[in-house]
């Protein structure tokens, strides 16, 4: 299995990385005017125009013809420029009402003329709406798979306090009668493989961020980094961030060649960028000191979307529960 990227990969990883670093730096002004004026949800437009939201869709359906090992390593700057969730809930709903024929609204989708946003059931009969403001589409995030409906079908939306305040959160109830297109079990391995792509983008950010931070903080004349205390976690935080980019391009080779492990290949990757992102923006929190206990810090920003998008699709617990599950059945 060869993990190393082909120059059509670099090419899109290039190209978005440069994009994002300029139009979408992770700093607080970014977000200062309020999750409803987000300056990455103004770009959506952008993102299908550059042909984000079908890259993954083979051509017959209107995409362009890649797989899920460039989606893959899209998403993995997406995480690390900490880009709406609408992106990941457009792509997704767009394979999946392209997968069901629905030629029309994936084409609305693709784009770039309607936008999905997430909805998780609040475990009381309703639903999180994530980023749905305005949202022609939902991505309910429920059962086998996710299913696509349509952002009218849901009613009584109040606004709700997030703990990530960089997304827009609502609750609501869903209209019974709504009508749904079903994605299936493929479409919920998608999902969670950029999910997983995400997180591990975030956790690379916090890394960069970090080591950055060590070489210019200076304490008893001399800069922080050269000191074990703070250099050793680092090298955790590196070691933390290759093992989950390793395993996502696993995942995303396993659910692109349709293998019969690609589930469970999924489901660790996922496992794995998780705790990378949580456990890499945690030590970043103590190793920038005063300053990293500042919310308008960075690494807070990636610290609460790493809870986040732990909520979408099964928690760790749940995936650590399925994988187990698959890994002795």
């Amino acid at each position: 299995m060869d993990l190393m990227l082909s120059e059509d990969e670099e090419q899109i990883v290039d190209a978005a990385k440069a994009l994002l670093s300029n139009e979408l730096p992770v700093e607080y002004r970014r977000w200062e005017k309020g999750a409803a004026s987000a300056a990455d949800r103004a770009m959506m437009a952008q993102f299908a125009e550059l042909g984000w939201i079908a890259l993954g869709l083979p051509e017959s359906k209107g995409g362009f013809g890649f797989g899920a090992t460039e989606e893959a390593l899209l998403f993995r700057e997406a995480g690390r420029a900490l880009v709406t969730p609408r992106l990941l809930a457009s792509v997704v709903a767009a394979r999946i009402a392209a997968t069901a024929g629905d030629t029309d609204r994936a084409s609305s989708l693709i784009e770039g003329h309607q936008q999905a946003g997430i909805a998780v059931p609040d475990g009381d009969g309703g639903c999180f709406l994530i980023d749905a403001d305005g949202a022609a589409e939902m991505l309910v995030i429920a059962g086998a798979g996710p299913a696509l409906v349509p952002g009218s079908g849901f009613h009584d939306r109040a606004p709700v306090r997030s703990t990530d305040e960089t997304v827009h959160l609502e609750r609501a109830k869903l209209d019974s009668v709504a009508s749904s297109v079903a994605g299936d079990s493929r479409a919920a391995s998608h999902l969670s493989l950029l999910i997983a792509a995400m997180l591990a983008g975030s956790a690379e950010a916090v890394r960069d961020l970090t080591a950055a931070h060590a070489c210019e903080r200076v304490q008893f004349g001399q800069k922080i980094g050269t000191f074990q205390a703070v250099s050793h976690p680092i090298a955790d935080m590196a070691v933390r961030c290759e093992a989950a980019l390793a395993q996502v391009k696993v995942a995303a080779i396993a659910f692109r060649d349709e293998r019969e492990d690609a589930d469970f290949q999924v489901m660790a990757a996922r496992i794995v960028a998780l705790d990378a992102a949580l456990s890499n923006a945690q030590a970043a929190v103590q190793l920038h000191g005063g300053m990293g206990f500042t919310a308008e810090y960075p690494v807070h920003f990636h610290l609460k979307r790493a809870h986040l998008l732990d909520q979408v699709g099964g928690s760790m617990a749940d995936q650590l529960d399925r994988c187990f599950a698959a890994a002795v059945a």
